[in-house]
């Protein structure tokens, strides 16, 4: 299989933001979408649902159904191999998948608690980035975009802001704005563009669908925040408000 267009893969696009991300960037004619799931099934019933939903007109040939479970090495291996079987590159990889669950509502002890978060939200997100480089150096686009959250700035915290909730989570993603910034500086100078995005406090399962924002418009912000010009992209999160600190 090849394609003419930019090859962008979505980690946990089945559902939620990754979902409406997917979708978006597909009608818009110019992104060959790689739809992925943990499991396969999933993923290509993801893409019909896309295909049948009229009100944002999709065709199936600008998707791939790709199994990825970014918490498993050799699942990130099979996508890999996968991803350069049909297409021998990757031109955008965005970071989407993650989990978030309160201390009560997990049944785990805090220790557990943070390993599971930091393992899907952190550390797995490293390795399925480090894994998808060499194809990602064979694109074209060469973007990155790690879905962060305005929970992890550390300024916002510290000033009083989403004082006592998620803070689990919220670790998370400062850890993870860390690794984006140490990806966008050392591979600047082999033209990627690499940036966070908050999408905002959306309604999907991650949060039992509490949040006030629509995920249509969290998706628009994380498209935005992935090919956005550089000078406001590159090396930083950006929300609907632009540029957030750290």
């Amino acid at each position: 299989m090849s394609t003419s267009k930019p090859v962008v893969l979505i980690t946990g696009s089945n559902q939620g933001l990754g979902y409406y991300t997917a979708q978006q960037l597909a009608a818009a004619g110019k992104y060959h979408v790689l739809l992925t799931s943990r499991a396969l099934s999933k993923a290509q019933s993801a893409i019909d649902a896309i295909v049948a939903d009229s009100s944002i007109p999709n065709k199936a040939e600008d998707f791939t159904p790709i199994e990825l479970d970014i918490t498993s090495d050799s699942s990130i291996a099979s996508a890999v191999s996968a991803v350069e079987s049909k297409f021998g590159k990757l031109d955008v990889l965005i970071n989407n998948a993650g989990i978030a669950s309160a201390k009560e509502a997990s049944g785990k002890e805090l220790r557990e608690l943070y390993q599971w978060h930091y393992e899907t939200n952190v550390f797995s997100a490293a390795c399925a980035t480090d894994a998808f480089l060499p194809l990602l150096k064979k694109g074209e686009d060469k973007r990155i975009c790690f879905v962060s959250s305005g929970l992890g700035s550390c300024t916002w915290h510290a000033e009083g802001q989403y004082a006592g909730s998620y803070l689990v989570y919220r670790s998370t993603k400062s850890a993870l704005n860390m690794i984006m910034v140490h990806y966008a500086q050392t591979l600047q100078g082999e033209g990627f563009v690499i940036g966070g995005s908050d999408p905002g406090y959306c309604a999907t399962n991650l949060n039992d669908h509490a949040g006030f924002l629509d995920p249509r418009e969290g998706a628009k912000q994380i498209i935005k925040s992935t090919f956005g010009a550089k000078e406001d992209v590159h090396s930083v999160v950006t929300g609907s408000g632009g540029k957030e600190p750290f």
